[in-house]
């Protein structure tokens, strides 16, 4: 559940009396195609907008927004994994309660975390070297009570010693999207063989690995090979 741009409608009674009169009204219309319809009040409203959207794009979500979320479908609108998801949760930033012994959300207050901690930069300029950091260190930093700085992280990363902020730093290579990893390395003079040593120190200290991240670090090193001819 991709969501780059939600417009969120609440109803009061009596949006919800026009929705119930024109529910009355289709429950009337049983093999026929089509009908004629009073549609009144907001329900006039969002007919007018769905036709529009339906008109413009290939597929629509309509989802109330007391719908319950995974941590998983939770991620994926607030663009973070499901790790850090239950972190927010069990920090008290995002509300949830146990079904059994799984975390469920409800999809308003997800979006309401969204709103307030997303800094998108227009497509027409990059990230600021303060929006990257924002970035960064407010997923390094979710899961604990101490926060690591920026300073702090670029030094551990360029000297490749993650003492005292191991836990901090391993939450920075797990956790933060391997693009935002790379920016924040280049914003702060750290060469990708640099940041390639210092998440491999950090694989032997604690066991923790992102593939994703592997992945990368393998295409640039590919790239960075000299090609070889034979004669």
């Amino acid at each position: 559940m991709s969501l780059s741009k939600v417009k969120v409608e609440r109803l009061d009674q009596t949006g919800r009396r026009d929705a119930e009169a024109l529910a009355r009204q289709l429950s009337m219309i049983t093999r026929s195609r089509s009908a004629d319809l009073k549609i009144q009040g907001v329900m006039l409203k969002l007919l007018r907008e769905l036709t529009e959207l339906v008109s413009k794009h290939p597929g629509i979500a309509i989802v109330p927004i007391d719908r319950e979320l995974s941590p998983a479908d939770a991620g994926e609108i607030l663009g973070i994994s499901r790790p850090t998801v239950v972190r927010l949760m069990e920090a008290g930033e995002l509300p949830f309660r146990f079904e059994g012994k799984h975390h469920r959300c409800k999809l308003e207050d997800v979006l309401r975390l969204k709103a307030a901690g997303e800094r998108r930069p227009s497509r027409d300029r990059p990230r600021s070297k303060r929006e990257v950091e924002e970035l960064v260190l407010g997923t390094t930093n979710a899961p604990y009570k101490r926060a690591i700085t920026a300073t702090e992280l670029t030094k551990g990363l360029a000297s490749g010693k993650s003492e005292p902020w191991t836990v901090h730093v391993a939450t920075f290579f797990t956790d933060v999207k391997p693009e935002l990893i790379l920016k924040f390395a280049e914003m702060h003079g750290i060469s990708k063989r640099v940041l390639a040593s210092a998440y491999r120190a950090m694989k032997a200290a604690t066991g923790e690995a992102n593939p994703a991240l592997e992945a990368v670090f393998d295409k640039l090193a590919f790239a960075t090979k000299p090609n070889h001819h034979r004669a």
